[in-house]
């Protein structure tokens, strides 16, 4: 199974280069029969051109022409009078039937006559100088001569391919023929050239014959050796497509490791495949995934830890005033508190601690529906001033009972886009906590500015500050709870930073213990007002 692709490249790169082995020897087998035949002609061609030029002033074929022309004279002479030699009585014979043919072969054996044997030499020599067959025909006495072992004259018509290129060279044409085959026992490649008297006219042809199993054989030689390079080829290829196809697997089997890490959530797993090709991008596309599935379950732990502390907090904060209005109605109920003034002190702190769990539910519903993304805020154009002013003015009672004082210095208006409703209650968290941290005699101040197409408000206190370690986390839920704020629930600056948060501001808090705390909320004016 798991080399199961290796395989199957390989065997299609293997089928793919035997295909194209095939087609190059078919083509090759074609192209070098075409091309061999072209050749063979042209240089066939050019032999019997020659020696049909030079044939008239040859010692051999003058014997043979004047044999022609004795048997053709002698035609009508009795049967005493003719030559002793083979061929003049065969010329004789030849010439009594005008419309047939004969082709005398002729050996050049010592015990027949000498003409015969001269005869036998010259066509010898011929069939060696040519490298091939040579037949020398007489258009008068109709007669084929040519050297072999057989010395039977053979008589009759001529079949129809050799009659019909005789026909063709001795009307004075050049022709070519492929099917001797039968005749001369052999495939081969014959071509015809006139033979021309002194007198311009025609007497005779030339045919030269080429047996057609030396160019058989060199196909055959060529296709063995395309064979043997083939099978070399495909065991060089083999090897070479191994190691390209292992070079092309492992990173796909490193890919797949990764992924089976991922699915058993180790996420810190990476491929480490570096190329510039589509497999460096599918490995570059997986490393990003774990990246983002590492992120993932950060944030997933991140946010069950952080519900597993929320939940624990809200059991804490919930259980302290319900155990104390637990125990106070049981003391009422039990009937030991018997004096009314007792009755009515019981009572009082039962208000104080539903009025704390009122406030702690009230803070936790209005911190879901700030945090749930389907929740909407109404944006319209605004002066930020005018809700500063405003919580300033709802602040001030609370500011007078510990005798704190709450200045604001707005000189410039801050058009900007939100919630008027929101925005005050921002302003209103930000200011109750530093009126809270506050001392008696000591003052919160609230200033704002405009800087080109932005805008800065701060709330400073002067009270006891923050330390440093509780400084990343006051906008926790319930983080700020402390003990000089047991009033406090803990999620005010948590609902503040997701008002700021909805309305695209920033709230950052500076602060020194013992010195003070300043909140800073910075954010963008309308692209109306900056123009």
């Amino acid at each position: 199974m798991k080399h199961r692709l290796t395989r199957r490249l390989l065997a299609y790169f293997s089928l793919t280069l035997l295909l194209f082995a095939l087609l190059c020897g078919a083509v090759f087998s074609w192209l070098f029969t075409r091309y061999s035949q072209q050749v063979y002609e042209q240089e066939l061609r050019q032999r019997a051109e020659t020696l049909a030029a030079a044939i008239p002033s040859l010692a051999g074929s003058q014997q043979l022409l004047a044999a022609a022309e004795e048997s053709a004279g002698s035609a009508s002479a009795s049967p005493g009078q003719r030559g002793p030699h083979h061929m003049m009585r065969h010329g004789r014979e030849q010439g009594s039937g005008q419309h047939g043919w004969c082709r005398q072969q002729y050996s050049a054996g010592t015990a027949e006559p000498a003409a015969v044997n001269q005869a036998g030499q010259f066509l010898w020599q011929l069939d060696q100088m040519m490298q091939g067959k040579v037949w020398i025909v007489s258009a008068r006495n109709r007669t084929i001569y040519a050297y072999g072992e057989n010395t039977d004259r053979e008589d009759g018509e001529l079949p129809s391919v050799v009659a019909d290129i005789l026909q063709q060279v001795l009307a004075g044409q050049t022709a070519v023929s492929r099917d001797f085959g039968t005749l001369i026992d052999m495939p081969s490649l014959t071509v015809g050239v006139p033979l021309v008297g002194a007198d311009g006219a025609v007497i005779g042809a030339v045919l030269i014959h080429r047996p057609l199993q030396e160019m058989q054989q060199t196909l055959r030689d060529g296709l063995q050796l395309l064979l043997i390079s083939v099978l070399l080829g495909l065991l060089l290829s083999g090897i070479l497509a191994l190691l390209l196809t292992r070079r092309f697997m492992n990173p796909l089997y490193r890919m797949q490791a990764v992924a089976r890490s991922f699915a058993q959530e180790r996420y810190s797993e990476r491929t480490g495949i570096s190329q510039q090709d589509e497999i460096g991008m599918l490995a570059g596309d997986i490393d990003r995934l774990g990246g983002r599935l590492e992120a993932a379950r950060q944030e997933r732990e991140q946010l069950t830890q952080q519900r597993q502390d929320f939940l624990s907090a809200i059991s804490h904060e919930l259980r302290t005033p319900l155990t104390v209005l637990r125990g106070t109605a049981e003391l009422l109920v039990s009937g030991l508190v018997t004096h009314e003034a007792e009755r009515g002190k019981y009572l009082h702190q039962m208000m104080e601690n539903l009025s704390v769990l009122e406030r702690l539910v009230g803070d936790l519903l209005e911190l879901s529906r700030l945090q749930n993304p389907g929740f909407t805020m109404e944006m319209t154009p605004l002066d930020f001033r005018e809700a500063i002013q405003e919580a300033a003015g709802s602040i001030q009672p609370v500011a007078a009972a510990k005798a704190v004082e709450v200045t604001v210095k707005l000189s410039e208006s801050l058009p900007v886009a939100g919630d008027y409703g929101r925005l005050r209650q921002l302003v209103v968290i930000l200011l109750d906590n530093a009126v809270k941290f506050s001392a008696a005699g000591q003052t919160v101040e609230i200033r704002g500015q405009r800087e080109q197409d932005s805008w800065q408000v701060t709330v400073e206190d002067h009270g006891c500050g923050i330390a440093a370690a509780d400084l990343p986390y006051i906008f926790d839920r319930f983080h700020a709870r402390r003990e000089n704020n047991a009033q406090g629930t803990g999620m005010g600056l948590a609902i503040a930073r997701e008002i700021a948060s909805r309305h695209g501001f920033s709230l950052t808090c500076e602060s020194e213990q013992g010195i003070g705390t300043r909140f800073i909320l910075c954010g963008s004016l309308l692209a109306e007002a900056v123009e």
